[in-house]
């Protein structure tokens, strides 16, 4: 009831709700599986999964070996990742979750530079939305998460990173290179967001957190920007804005840091906005390998 085998199998069901989706992705034939499951079945004495139901479903006494099997899962990849380090960083995997806009503007470089130190390690980037980077967290799927705080949940650890301001970017026009000429100004000029009422604006789809920061700004200042696109991540809304589509809000990491062909102009924002903690987020119980920290080190340099 415990062989490697086994649990794999009854996790992978449970997960794509079919037997044919889990065998393609076991590389099995779907007898096989089925085979496996009710072996499972047999040793217990009870059903794990209600056949009668598509998809799949669980029965409670399934729902009582997933939660173990995951367990087993998370131990098993911790074991892995202790005895790595035994090898002195020669070999093993190193797996960062990331989001789109951070892989490009954050972790080009220390991918580099990690990857030069350390050529036996394969470096791995899971990209995904915040919801699903903290469940890859906790199911050991990556050694960290590079999240924004705060994490209210007590399942996470965290190593500080560095602190983001937000940034309004805006399409060249006549009245900026009028008055600050044709090439970005630094110190970032200051601008009130009121400015933006009735402008073109490139607002993040809903869930985004720099929707909320939007929110508050439109709240404070009575703004109501004309939206004229809802870009998936801040990096297509400032790669629109730099085609002239309107403004939108970006951080001064995606500034100074993505390979612009022609930027946008940025502006300091005159209302307060908190600034976002970017942070290394790993399990409460998680062991940080070496090479996570050594990856982490490069980080805090950045």
């Amino acid at each position: 009831m415990i062989d490697e085998h086994e649990w794999k199998s009854v996790l992978q069901v449970a997960a794509d709700g079919s037997f044919s989706a889990a065998a393609r992705h076991l590389f099995v034939s779907q007898p096989s599986l089925s085979q496996c499951i009710k072996k499972i079945e047999a040793e217990l004495g009870t059903k794990l999964f209600d056949r009668s139901q598509t998809p799949l479903k669980l029965t409670a006494a399934g729902e009582i070996y997933l939660k173990n099997a995951k367990i087993i899962q998370h131990l098993k990849c911790e074991m892995v990742k202790q005895t790595t380090d035994l090898q002195h960083l020669k070999a093993g995997v190193l797996t960062i979750g990331s989001s789109r806009t951070r892989s490009s503007c954050f972790l080009k470089r220390p991918l580099i530079e990690f990857h030069r130190k350390y050529p036996g390690i394969r470096l791995v980037v899971h990209e995904h939305p915040v919801a699903k980077l903290m469940e890859d967290i906790l199911n050991g799927s990556v050694d960290f998460a590079l999240l924004y705080e705060p994490l209210d949940d007590g399942s996470y650890q965290k190593i500080h990173l560095l602190k983001e301001k937000t940034l309004i970017a805006m399409p060249w026009s006549a009245w900026i290179e009028e008055k600050y000429g044709d090439k970005q100004v630094y110190p970032y000029p200051k601008i009130s967001f009121a400015k933006l009422h009735n402008q073109p604006f490139i607002t993040l789809q809903k869930g985004r957190r720099m929707n909320e920061i939007y929110d508050k700004l439109c709240a404070m200042t009575q703004a109501e920007p004309d939206i004229v696109f809802e870009a998936n991540s801040i990096l297509d809304a400032a790669e629109y804005c730099a085609e002239g589509m309107g403004a939108a809000l970006v951080t001064d990491m995606l500034a100074e840091n993505w390979n612009w062909k022609t930027a946008p102009f940025f502006f300091e924002i005159e209302e307060p906005v908190e600034e976002r903690h970017l942070v290394a987020a790993f399990g409460k119980n998680q062991h940080l390998s070496e090479a996570a920290q050594k990856f982490i080190e490069l980080l805090k340099k950045e």
